[in-house]
């Protein structure tokens, strides 16, 4: 992780030194980090965030007793996630995580925390590519709910880490439903679909994975495990639209078994009620 902090600190350093902006010489040089913040601070209400960053540097580096040391290094992180893009968010994470290490206990810290958070936010993807960043996201707000559990970000965070949830959902999902319409892979859709309903009860369409579920199992001719499924679709979700589709595979499986109540449910309970989607039961999902 430090060699990490250190190689974002030294390409953030790089970089400032390879951009053009309108520093002025006479206040970046001055004997006052008071003259110097103030001009870092007209830089960041210009949006000039390359000179912001200079001036906040200089106080970093040439005024180290200043009570503008602690603000600086906040402001020179802020500057990387104002001005956006991936590569910023990058050495905003690093310029936070340095702060958090040198000042754990600051008033400042679960700001930083949720900043650092805010960046991986900003770089997640939607739910059919990469959830790297997602994965990032909600670790550091649930470090910010761990750590600083008194802070001011605490429900922005809470905020934050469920619609990180519903996009992880949604991504095993989609690749569940990927193994069942295109690969007729009914082993390997089950096992996404029982992951959503094991690790994400509070996702939104539950109702759909559910009968996802069901339709893979009965595929698999799985008939004594599809019924409790879909018989649990019915029963907690009866506004479904998922609900009339489940019906018809129940009343096309063979006769010859048990009634649903007599056979145990595989899938887990307890599922929050969420709202219904709206594709069709043959097409593709949605891109939600």
């Amino acid at each position: 992780m430090r060699s990490r902090l250190a190689a974002g600190l030294a390409l953030a350093t790089l970089l400032g030194g390879c951009a053009a902006s309108s520093v002025d010489l006479e206040k970046l040089s001055s004997p006052s980090d008071q003259v110097v913040w103030e001009a870092g601070q007209q830089a960041v209400a210009d949006k000039d965030w390359e000179a912001a960053r200079q001036y906040f540097r200089r106080i970093i580096d040439a005024f180290p007793q200043s009570q503008h040391q602690a603000e600086s290094r906040i402001a020179l992180a802020d500057s990387y996630l104002a001005q956006g893009g991936p590569g910023n968010s990058i050495l905003a994470v690093a310029a936070y995580r340095e702060f958090l290490t040198l000042y754990p206990s600051a008033p400042q810290a679960a700001y930083a925390q949720y900043q650092a958070a805010e960046a991986y936010f900003k770089q997640m993807n939607s739910p059919d590519r990469d959830q790297t960043p997602t994965l990032e996201a909600l670790g550091e707000f649930q470090r910010l709910l761990d750590v600083y559990p008194d802070s001011q970000y605490v429900e922005p965070a809470r905020e934050r880490i469920q619609e990180c949830r519903q996009t992880l959902a949604r991504s095993e999902f989609m690749v569940g439903y990927f193994y069942q319409k295109t690969r007729k892979a009914w082993r390997a859709a089950v096992s996404r679909y029982e992951r959503v309903l094991r690790e994400y009860p509070d996702y939104e369409n539950l109702d759909e994975v559910l009968f996802r579920l069901g339709e893979a199992l009965n595929a698999s001719a799985r008939f004594l495990e599809a019924r409790p499924v879909l018989t649990r679709l019915e029963e907690e979700y009866p506004e479904s639209q998922w609900v009339s589709k489940a019906r018809e595979l129940v009343a096309e499986m063979p006769l010859m078994l048990p009634p649903a109540e007599d056979v145990p449910a595989t899938a887990p309970a307890g599922a929050a009620d969420p709202p219904a989607t709206t594709d069709a039961a043959d097409g593709p999902p949605p891109q939600g």
